[in-house]
């Protein structure tokens, strides 16, 4: 079977976990939680987390693989919690990194 995937897979495994704000889609309300990291790509990242998630926008508290930010863009019951699947965004670090994206 051949692989959809635009971005190969890589391990990753971090013990503290990568603390997360989540906006999910629909609810204005804030979600600060800890999620288990399980794999990274260029395109994004897979995550474990003790509650379900719905889409919507994430931005985590330091750079992930160079990231601010992404979009969970699906989310499963596991074996191990829930399982979900952020889509990296081009979010700048600083509004100076804005400035120079933009300016063009």
């Amino acid at each position: 079977m051949e692989s959809t995937r635009r971005y190969p897979r890589h391990s990753y495994h971090d013990s503290p976990g990568i603390p997360i704000t989540i906006i999910q889609f629909g609810r204005l309300e804030r979600i600060d939680l800890t999620v288990q990291c399980v794999d990274v790509s260029d395109g994004g990242l897979g995550i474990i987390a003790d509650i379900p998630l719905s889409p919507g926008f994430v931005w985590f508290q330091g750079p992930v693989n160079r990231h601010k930010g992404g979009m969970i863009v699906w989310s499963r019951k596991s074996d191990r919690g829930f399982r979900a699947g952020i889509q990296f965004l081009p979010i700048p670090q600083s509004p100076s990194d804005y400035l120079q994206m933009t300016d063009n």
